[in-house]
């Protein structure tokens, strides 16, 4: 009996460490998905032609304004983007990539720093 439980408790562990290396271990030389090679050729991009995506391009007037609810109305009406978000320092944010998504970067005190698309 003592036998049993020690083999069974052994295969349990022998099995879980083996699904642990299979579906999480990967390799270094593991293949990039179709989305990871469009969001590096996105980033290898001229840098005119990415800001152009989003809007950015057409709003570098706008750098140095305070972002109040005026000014976010004129970057949605100005840039066209079909989503924007806020990054402000010590904000977390996803790091996925859309290039039809404007990014406005703002300081402490909300001004804006710049634009980007992502």
């Amino acid at each position: 009996m003592r036998n049993a439980v020690l083999t069974a408790l052994a295969m349990t562990a022998f099995l879980g460490l083996g699904g642990c290396a299979w579906f999480g271990g990967g390799s270094d030389d593991a293949a990039t998905s179709p989305a990871d090679t469009d969001a590096v050729a996105a980033n290898d991009a001229a840098p005119d032609e990415a800001q152009k995506a989003c809007g950015a391009d057409r709003l570098k007037a706008l750098t140095g304004a305070r972002l109040d609810q005026n000014v976010r109305q004129h970057i949605v009406d100005q840039s066209q983007a079909r989503q924007f978000r806020v990054l402000a320092p010590d904000t977390m944010h996803t790091m996925d990539y859309h290039e039809d998504r404007l990014n406005i970067r703002v300081n402490e005190q909300g001004v804006i720093q710049s634009f980007g698309c992502g």
